[in-house]
């Protein structure tokens, strides 16, 4: 009996200290039932029941912990935090991990910056996760660290934005080209000649490059004249999105038309309107016309009131669903495909009441 009873001394010890609590309190429940049963000095029948009774009941706290410490966790990095697009993603993904019973980060810089998406991108490699989503501010950076990521069994997926040249296993979002060839047919439907700027955002990013593409690909039979010094980056920062677009009407009140490649000044309404000014009669009348990717709630609002002319929708809720899946696919060993296109909408006056009822 002796020795048996420091064999099962020899089991607590080795398990995890988190282990050890719950068989110490499930040992203290069961000393205290044996206890009452056999008026506190038990005889070899107490003994024998006490032992099988704290025996099953450590597997059984072993198992609990064992499923716990098992729980997957993924990381989400967007582009920065502070970009309501990105919000739409981080609370498809919080649900979704929610539903799938993972663990969820979601972190990145406060700005859009590659070298700090990198060190970000390193930082979640050292908390355990069994897999990462990452919406690139510039795909090329990342291809060391993700190759480091694979290398430790980390899944890694591309999230709206890609890097081709990586060993990431999947790309999950919108297929930029397809999105901004309709926003350049949205455009030459409207405007079928004249000047025109386009504004985007990290010009080296891959998702920018495939939406000036699109675009220009959809219009290049056109008669058009693109301004001197577009496209004009903003890096995705939503107050140089907003002075871009007022300094452009500014310097040419002949402007017939504007390309955003990204929603960014749309996403600060009120700052917004006022960098139209005057021209924003012109939308209105269609003497101007300006065609944007995304479709937040405040965009959609801001059609409805005549300061847009065509929306492109993204669907960033589906995209934060979609990512998690197929992190949770990939790590549990089944296929995804190389491509998850999520989907594109295109709004305008004659659908936007639809879109705002969702």
């Amino acid at each position: 009996m002796k020795a048996f009873l420091n064999r099962c001394a020899d089991f607590i010890q080795s398990q995890s200290k988190k282990k050890r609590c719950l068989i110490r309190m499930r040992l203290r429940q069961n000393v205290s039932v044996v206890s009452g049963a056999f008026f506190v000095k038990p005889g070899r029948a107490g003994i024998a029941i006490f032992l099988l009774t704290f025996l099953l009941g450590s597997a059984a706290a072993t198992k609990i912990v064992d499923a716990q410490e098992q729980k997957k966790t993924f990381a989400v990095i967007p582009v920065q935090l502070a970009n309501p697009f990105f919000a739409e993603i981080e609370r498809g993904a919080k649900e979704q991990s929610a539903k799938l019973g993972v663990n969820l980060i979601y972190t990145a810089s406060a700005t859009s910056d590659q070298a700090g998406q990198v060190q970000v991108f390193r930082d979640v490699m050292t908390r355990g996760v069994n897999g990462i989503a990452i919406a690139p501010v510039n795909g090329g950076v990342l291809v060391g660290v993700i190759a480091e990521a694979r290398k430790r069994g980390i899944a890694v997926v591309m999230m709206n934005g890609d890097s081709p040249q990586s060993e990431r296993q999947a790309y999950v979002g919108t297929d930029q080209l397809a999105a901004s060839r309709k926003a350049g047919e949205a455009f030459r439907s409207l405007l079928p000649k004249g000047k025109y700027a386009v504004l985007t955002g990290n010009i080296a990013a891959v998702d920018m490059q495939q939406r000036l593409q699109g675009f220009h690909e959809s219009i290049k039979e056109g008669d058009y004249t693109e301004v001197a010094g577009s496209p004009f980056p903003c890096n995705d920062d939503l107050k140089t999105a907003v002075q871009i677009v007022q300094d452009v009407l500014t310097r040419y009140p002949d402007l017939k038309g504007f390309y955003f490649a990204g929603g960014w000044p749309m996403f600060a309404p009120e700052a917004y309107v006022k960098a139209l000014g005057a021209r924003a009669a012109d939308i209105q009348s269609k003497k101007l016309v300006i065609v944007s990717f995304d479709t937040l709630p405040e965009q959609l609002r801001l059609l409805k009131e005549g300061y847009a002319s065509v929306l492109i929708g993204q669907r960033p809720y589906k995209i934060g669903i979609e990512v998690v899946n197929a992190l949770n696919d990939l790590v549990a060993g089944k296929k995804v495909p190389a491509v998850v296109d999520t989907g594109t909408d295109v709004v305008d006056q004659n659908n936007v009441d639809q879109f705002l009822k969702k």
